[in-house]
């Protein structure tokens, strides 16, 4: 079975809780997808070095996911990212943003998505560890 789990997406305005349908049927992989515009990375295992869930500190704090990437598509987010500096970036799970913030500089091969529910950040590892098709 191919799930669709989600994608990063720059866009001038977007709310947290949008669906992206349209967008999530182009793909047949249970990857997570980085996209500017016509221009995309997957993020999955090969692309991923390494993912791991970071806990919350306090009672109301979220989960997160810090992200290692690999050489190359580090270098490919890192173009991506500091071409897009002062546009949105979301993070789509599932069809639906999960983490949404503006782009202020280039990311480069490490970053942490924050903000996220344990379900969300699990469920986020283990879509990484699945090769795109």
């Amino acid at each position: 079975m191919n799930v669709f789990i989600g994608m990063f997406l720059f866009s001038s305005v977007m709310a947290l809780g949008t669906t992206t349908t349209d967008i999530a049927t182009n793909y047949e992989t249970s990857s997570i997808v980085f996209q500017v515009i016509q221009n995309q990375i997957a993020f999955d295992a090969s692309t991923v070095e390494s993912a791991t869930i970071v806990a919350p500190e306090g009672a109301n704090d979220t989960y997160g996911v810090n992200i290692k990437l690999k050489a190359s598509a580090a270098s490919k987010l890192s173009q991506m990212t500091g071409d897009n500096i002062g546009k949105r970036g979301n993070f789509v799970l599932n069809g639906i943003v999960i983490s949404s913030s503006t782009i202020q500089s280039s990311i480069g091969g490490e970053f942490l998505v924050s903000g996220l529910t344990m379900e969300q950040a699990n469920q986020f590892i283990e879509s990484l560890s699945t090769p795109e098709k």
